[in-house]
């Protein structure tokens, strides 16, 4: 499989009385309020006949471009997706995709569409864990404050420095945080003042909390396990806004009993969402939140935008934004 880089000069133009057929296969947790705001954005758009793209069975017409999310497609392809030629996800994350849906000529995401509303999230659990304020709603009379602490001066490593580990960083440098990140590629940082770093212990070592923001890869399954947490700086604030499989929970689970981490900061977990009655729940030293971080007031508005945007590209033959490498995964 080629990357999709190489398939762009294949997109052809949209051309002539014909309608470009768009299909669409979102589950209903999506599905309305997407339909809703595409309808809204493609109203003007001529030439635009939109299908539903049923999990069992064919389209009443075969798409050119489906728009899809996670959670409703088979194992294995049916005839008509041989003539698809662009898949748009509604997530940013391809890992919950199979590999025959990637493998269209072009594959977008909607990458960076999250990071503002994940990189507060961030900073709220950042905040919480170090400040520790007591809220009171009656006199309290202390004998000296309770223990507690100042984001300020610490230091915050970053594994993956995409879209979100961007949005985190500057809003961390405003906070006088000192940030420090590790990247998949040999780049120089995107981010003046984020020091880059030669590897993960490098990182661990250095860190007062450390932000789990790179793609779910066989490269990252368990990049947080029994090793690297031995390398940590002890009482460190773990978070992680990526994918559950990151951390080999079962590691981490003696390293939160004996202090090594101060905290855990969850949005994503595994399984997600997590059973009645897992551990977890219970840990006096785990935050949990149920993979929420990424949603923001019109988020669909705002995939539905990011969705026309790269329609006119398409059309126009231009490149896409948010391109997917299947090969990398992500």
């Amino acid at each position: 499989m080629s990357a999709p880089a190489a398939h762009q000069a294949e997109v052809p133009v949209q051309a002539g009385p014909h309608a470009l057929v768009l299909g669409i296969q979102l589950s209903p947790q999506w599905g309305t309020a997407i339909r809703r705001a595409l309808d809204d954005v493609l109203g003007d758009e001529p030439d635009i006949e939109i299908v539903d793209v049923p999990v069992e069975g064919d389209p009443v017409r075969r798409p050119q471009i489906l728009l899809t999310g996670p959670g409703l497609q088979t194992e294995q392809p049916t005839a008509w997706f041989t003539g698809v030629e662009w898949v748009h996800t509604v997530s940013a994350g391809i890992d919950s995709y199979p590999s025959w849906l990637l493998s269209a000529p072009t594959v977008t995401c909607s990458r960076g569409l999250h990071a503002t509303q994940i990189s507060e999230w961030v900073v709220t659990a950042l905040l919480t864990e170090a400040r520790r304020d007591p809220w009171i709603s009656a006199p309290v009379t202390y004998a000296r404050p309770p223990v507690g602490g100042l984001l300020a001066g610490s230091t915050l490593g970053i594994v993956g420095l995409g879209e979100i580990g961007q949005a985190v960083a500057r809003r961390a440098l405003a906070l006088e945080v000192d940030v420090v990140a590790v990247r998949r590629r040999d780049r120089p940082t995107p981010v003046d003042g984020v020091r880059l770093l030669p590897d993960l212990a490098s990182l661990l070592s250095v860190s007062d909390a450390v932000l789990l923001s790179a793609a779910a890869t066989p490269e990252t399954r368990h990049i947080i396990n029994e090793t690297t947490l031995r390398q940590v700086k002890p009482g460190v604030h773990l978070l992680n806004i990526a994918r559950g499989t990151l951390v080999d929970q079962d590691a981490l689970r003696p390293a939160l009993d004996d202090g090594r981490v101060r905290a855990a900061s969850l949005d994503v977990t595994v399984p997600d969402p997590l059973p009645a009655g897992h551990w977890l729940f219970d840990h006096p030293r785990v935050r949990i939140s149920p993979h929420v971080s990424g949603w923001a007031p019109r988020l669909e508005q705002a995939i539905a935008r990011r969705f026309r945007e790269n329609l006119l590209r398409y059309r126009a033959g231009q490149p896409l934004i948010g391109l997917v490498d299947p090969t990398l995964g992500y």
